[in-house]
């Protein structure tokens, strides 16, 4: 399960995410819609440890988690964001392995 509690994230004087909670149970898919400059991708990015959260939580399984410091891999969050980039030299395949053999150090053939 993932959980957020109060996130806040603001960029110099702006605040994007004003103290979000969030659960998101195992096994269920979320929606996120919203106005363009409402946030969504900015809260993705926080999940997922590309952008860094001024304040709050994030909890994985009942356990705090900071994505943006994660050097262990073993609780990994990803995202595939609309507008999606493909290497047009890769196959589909190679593309959806770069991410795992590149950044986690997997073995291709797992």
């Amino acid at each position: 399960m993932l959980e957020l509690k109060e996130v806040t994230k603001k960029f110099g004087d702006k605040t994007i995410l004003d103290h979000v909670d969030l659960t998101v149970e195992d096994g269920k898919i979320l929606c996120i819609v919203g106005q363009s400059g409402g946030g969504k991708t900015t809260l993705l990015r926080c999940i997922s440890g590309l952008e860094q959260i001024d304040s709050g939580q994030i909890l994985v399984d009942g356990v705090a988690f900071d994505p943006y410091v994660n050097s262990t891999n073993d609780a990994v969050i990803g995202v595939v964001f609309q507008e999606y980039n493909l290497f047009p030299h890769l196959t589909v395949l190679q593309n959806v392995m770069l991410a795992p053999t590149m950044v986690l150090k997997k073995d291709k053939k797992k």
